[in-house]
């Protein structure tokens, strides 16, 4: 923009009589050279956001709104205990982002395998004003609930699992969220009420959903419209923590040799995602980021003043220049053998041999201390690979179909299952068995029956005469 106002300022400006001659325009590198003679000006990228969003940004409304949330606290005794933001962010299963890596070599491409698994997850989140986070419930692309899911990942069982045909949440899926955020958020409940921040989705405004709320004194408190990433708690603050963390366990899991990062892949890595963002800091700095706890409204409007002024751009500070790394420091084994055979037929007096010497006592510990790592890298990808494989060995067996259901239940239901099968197992082989014996013994009378039929025959022609038939003299 700056170039085409210079070149406008100059089109405006020529007055040469030669209508048939260009009129002169700046160069390509004009524009860096006026920022550099002006360094009152600065460059800010300026980052696209939706129409409603940016009309959204009205002081009065906002500032409104957090009147609004402060009269109803005071009315209702609402405490920090008692006030809950609720959201929902989906996952593409497999895909995350680019990785800084460290290299001697700055010319090279590095590339990462990345997989191609794009389902959507959708996770529902709740955190407290008080720094908890409740079980999340957790909605996967599908119609039934698979045994694997539960039984060869390290969900807690306190999940809620839930499926829908896009991944994504309904109107019956809010309910039941609403059922599981009751049962839980009452457990820690101090007052009377609790107030439940939330956006103005459709699915959060239904009338059965509005009336489960009346009936357990859950006060739900709409965010204004298109403002989310300006007061929603887990919006300004706690998704970014989460998403990045979903991208290391990509990242981890395809330097280990995954290839495949699926449902069961992010159901075992979403405990420890969760784990790493959901901290107890993180979750206090999100209601204070959006002047929620403690109130103050001006820490939003002072991010959205700042929004509508004008963006500069500070001076461009070139790079650092690049160092070369010291090649008289053997890196590599060739080179360390190159050097070795130099220092055997070097002369120990010369005034450069303690100095080839000390590097080559710094290139072998690099050596070593690269194949120790090499070591330790392996060791972690055959422990990954032993446990995924432990994971891909699939059964299409369900829990149920529909619905939702959480992690305990299902493997409840798996581990009677599991009996009622061993059992059957069991039964099973006591019936072969029982089989096997008859046929034993029908065998063992076929094979002695003959023989003890000849044996018979013979006693009888051996047998001597009665007394009865003899005379005597």
């Amino acid at each position: 923009m700056v170039t085409k106002c210079a070149n406008s300022i100059l089109r405006q400006n020529y007055t040469s009589g030669d209508s048939a001659s260009a009129p002169p325009t700046v160069s390509s590198s004009w524009t860096n050279r006026f920022l550099d003679r002006h360094p009152e000006f600065y460059i800010r990228k300026q980052k696209t956001l939706e129409e409603e969003r940016k009309r959204a940004h009205d002081p009065k409304t906002i500032l409104d709104w957090f009147q609004r949330f402060r009269l109803l606290c005071e009315e209702k005794g609402i405490v920090k205990e008692d006030l809950y933001n609720f959201d929902e962010t989906g996952f593409r299963i497999g895909v995350g982002r680019d990785q800084w890596i460290l290299t001697l070599d700055p010319e090279r491409q590095s590339y990462l395998p990345s997989t191609t698994n794009r389902e959507l997850i959708t996770c529902c989140e709740v955190i407290s004003g008080n720094r908890h986070v409740l079980p999340p419930m957790v909605i996967l692309p599908g119609v039934l609930h698979l045994e694997d899911w539960t039984t060869k990942t390290e969900l807690e069982d306190d999940v809620l699992l839930a499926v829908s045909e896009s991944g994504y949440s309904n109107d019956l899926l809010c309910l039941e969220w609403l059922k599981h955020f009751e049962r839980f958020s009452a457990l820690r409940q101090v007052g009377v009420y609790r107030l439940l921040l939330l956006d103005g989705y459709g699915s959060h405004c239904t009338r059965d959903f509005i009336s489960f709320c009346n009936q357990q004194n859950i006060i739900p408190f709409c965010l204004p419209p298109h403002t989310t990433h300006l007061i929603q708690p887990l919006d300004v603050v706690v998704f970014q923590p989460l998403k990045h963390y979903h991208s290391e366990a990509i990242d981890y899991a395809t330097r280990t040799g995954c290839s495949d990062f699926n449902k069961i892949e992010f159901l075992s890595a979403l405990r420890s995602i969760r784990l790493q963002a959901f901290k107890e800091s993180t979750i206090l700095s999100a209601f204070r980021k959006t002047g929620l706890i403690p109130w103050n409204p001006d820490a939003v409007l002072s991010r959205l003043l700042e929004n509508q002024t004008l963006h500069h751009r500070s001076p461009i500070t070139p790079p650092p220049p690049t160092i070369p790394p010291a090649l008289s420091t053997p890196y590599t084994i060739r080179s360390l053998k190159r050097q070795a055979e130099y220092l055997e037929n070097s002369d120990p007096g010369s005034p450069t041999f303690k100095t080839n010497m000390q590097r080559f006592i710094r290139g072998s510990i690099v050596q070593a201390q690269t194949g120790t790592m090499a070591q330790e890298e392996l060791a972690s990808t055959r422990a990954a690979e032993l446990a995924r494989a432990n994971r891909q060995s699939r059964s299409r067996r369900a829990v149920q179909k529909g619905g939702v259901i959480y992690v305990h239940q299902a493997r409840a239901i798996v581990s009677k299952k599991q009996e009622l099968d061993t059992r059957k197992k069991v039964e099973k082989v006591e019936r072969e068995l029982e089989q096997l014996k008859k046929q034993t013994l029908r065998e063992r009378k076929k094979i002695w029956k003959p023989i003890f039929q000849e044996l018979k025959k013979s006693k009888l022609k051996l047998k001597p005469h009665s007394p009865k038939n003899v005379r005597r003299c």
